[in-house]
């Protein structure tokens, strides 16, 4: 053989290749359960902020105000809703 290498050569690749990738793997592993638990929290936090969200996006406008706004229209924007919400496909199902 031209080449000469220390008795303990393959020994200590093989010891340090197996460190190197465990240390890797180990990072990762933290990495990910960092990740999942911010995402766990945002998804804790989202929940929160809509469960005591203030219920006015959720209220109900009953006819007679819409009817009563459709009156306080000018007969021009009357007529222009009325021809738009003619061809409204969801509407005229």
């Amino acid at each position: 053989m031209p080449y000469r290498v220390p008795d303990t050569f393959f020994p200590d690749v093989e010891n340090e290749i197996i460190d190197r990738t465990c240390a890797r793997h180990k990072k990762c592993n933290i990495l990910k359960v960092t990740y999942g638990s911010v995402a766990v929290a945002a998804i804790l936090v989202l929940i929160f902020i809509v469960g005591n969200s203030d219920d006015t996006l959720l209220q109900r406008t009953d006819f007679a105000e819409v009817a009563q706004a459709f009156d306080n229209l000018t007969d021009a924007d009357q007529a222009y809703l009325l021809e738009i919400y003619q061809d409204d496909i969801f509407i005229n199902e």
